[in-house]
């Protein structure tokens, strides 16, 4: 009886030291995933959207970068895209000091974005094959039997952190060829993000990650999906999803709950520097805590020196070229105007694209909402007013064509997009049904176009595209034969900078006769 017992109190020895082991094992590991978006070739600071200067970058971002890393003990840091296109230091380089900026600070992956497409094919390759930190973007892919310029571009990749198996994804914005043309895009083809997200996540639930993380180039809608930001319908795919960190829509999203997915987005610019905090449970592998925020990196944070002096060469080299006078004017440019298209900034980038290409007409829409002021111009200040290398693309049209892309163009009205236009009159009346608004079309010297003559339109790259789906006319009547499109080498930025360089001091004044706008219609 007495060894019965004994063995009873042996099992009950054996299984309370089990439970005890197991208590000990099980362990509660925080994690932080630092992360960027739409730098947009930012190393030095940057302007928001509302005029204030001297902010974000990567420079000043690389502080909070070090000082995270030394407050937490497990850190990822991402990019979700539109890395290299937009300021002047990525513009030097195409993109390969943002490259040694993410490789010095120790990223653990980027996300390609729309804006990566811009220089070409043959530019992006390069720099991605550059990069040593993994590249992402699942839905990209090339036509069968073609070769892929992109072939370092991968799904996804597994970080192990602290003992932890971490699956970061990476999605592209499925838009992309609406606003692109396809000599930027040649073989590549952009998949839904959907049926790709289907095709790779087996192979990644095969990885047996303990945390799954979606890295994607769109905004989160809440109001609803758009073309280019699928995140609602990505969430309701795949729930299986533990965070989304997005991008593309330039807001700055501490923490949302799509679908009951943390998502969190880190604005432009390096203006926002993005932190989602996690603790993840070993024994219940399960995600037990988790929060998301964003700091606004402002003028009081330090830029860092060594990340500074580390890129020197390309800065200095940046700022030099920034700091050259193009021309000047004699008297401020507004990008608004009473007449809506018909701004002063708007003018004269018509006017100089008239200049670049020899053609009569050009319709083209604002590209951001700055003032240039009376006196000196600099390159700096042309790249405020044209941010984007769009290369300008001429169709001959008739005036029926040209008609049809100015209704189409109505719906804009209230939009950056609206084009005005140069070399032309219209009457707009705003009250008629749509197809019958645009009316009394003719030329500058108010003389009618033959119905049957064709005369050269210049439009740039983003609306041949379609602008996003807003002006699918253009995008027909670019890819009919019969407008015989050719795509020049001007760019509108290089076009702009010659124009003022040429006419110095340059008066320009808000050309209101163009567009007559009659509020009331019979």
């Amino acid at each position: 009886m007495r060894s019965v017992a004994l063995k009873y109190v042996c099992l009950a020895l054996m299984l309370c030291l089990c439970v005890a082991t197991s208590i000990v094992a099980a362990r509660h590991v925080p994690i932080v995933i630092i992360h960027t978006t739409d730098l947009h070739g930012h190393v030095l600071s940057a302007r928001d959207y509302d005029g204030n200067e001297n902010i974000g970058g990567l420079l000043r971002c690389a502080t909070l970068i070090k000082e995270w890393r030394e407050k937490y003990p497990n850190v990822l840091l991402v990019d979700i895209g539109d890395l290299y296109q937009g300021a002047i230091e990525s513009y030097l380089s195409r993109g390969l000091i943002m490259n040694r900026a993410l490789e010095w600070l120790g990223y653990d992956a980027w996300v390609v974005g729309n804006h990566e497409f811009d220089w070409g094919l043959r530019t992006l390759s390069t720099a991605i094959n550059d990069s040593s930190v993994p590249v992402l973007g699942a839905n990209i892919g090339v036509r069968p039997g073609a070769s892929n310029p992109l072939s370092r571009v991968q799904p996804y990749v597994i970080r192990q952190v602290d003992g932890v198996r971490i699956a970061l994804v990476g999605l592209t914005t499925d838009a992309i060829p609406t606003w692109s043309r396809p000599h930027l895009l040649g073989d590549v083809i952009i998949e839904d993000s959907v049926t790709a997200l289907r095709s790779i996540m087996p192979a990644v639930r095969a990885e047996r990650p303990d945390i799954m993380i979606l890295l994607a180039h769109q905004g989160y809608r809440p109001f609803g999906d758009s073309p280019a930001n699928q995140i609602n319908r990505i969430a309701r795919h795949f729930p299986e999803f533990d965070v989304i960190l997005g991008g593309h829509s330039h807001q700055p999203v501490d923490q949302s709950y799509v679908n009951g997915i943390l998502y969190s987005q880190a604005g432009y610019f390096g203006i926002w520097l993005g932190k989602v905090r996690l603790v993840y449970d070993t024994v219940a592998r399960e995600i037990i805590e988790e929060s998301g925020q964003v700091q606004h990196v402002s003028e009081e944070i330090a830029k860092d020196p060594a990340l500074k002096e580390a890129l020197d060469a390309d800065l200095t080299r940046a700022r030099a070229l920034a700091n050259q006078q193009v021309g000047e004017l004699a008297h401020a440019l507004s990008a608004r105007s009473s007449t809506p298209g018909q701004s002063g900034v708007q003018q004269l980038i018509c006017r100089a694209i008239a200049a670049a290409t020899g053609v009569d007409v050009v319709l083209h829409g604002r590209l951001a909402n700055e003032t240039l002021a009376a006196g000196p111009v600099y390159r700096h200040d042309v790249w405020r007013i044209v941010p984007y290398e769009n290369t300008i693309g001429v169709l001959q049209l008739t005036a029926g064509e040209l008609q049809t892309i100015l209704e189409e163009n109505v719906a804009q009205i209230q939009r950056s997009q609206f084009m005005g236009v140069h070399g032309i009159k219209y009457e707009l009346h705003e009250a008629a049904e749509p197809g019958s608004q645009i009316r009394n079309l003719r030329l500058a010297d108010g003389s009618a176009i033959h119905p049957r003559r064709r005369i050269g339109v210049a439009l740039n790259s983003y609306v041949l595209a379609s602008g996003g789906s807003r002006f699918l006319a253009a995008r027909r009547l670019a890819d009919d034969p019969l407008t015989r499109l050719e795509m020049t080498d001007v760019d509108t930025r290089s076009a702009v900078i010659t124009y003022l360089q040429r006419n110095r001091p340059l008066a320009v004044d808000d050309n209101a006769s163009a567009m007559q706008r009659v509020r009331a219609s019979n």
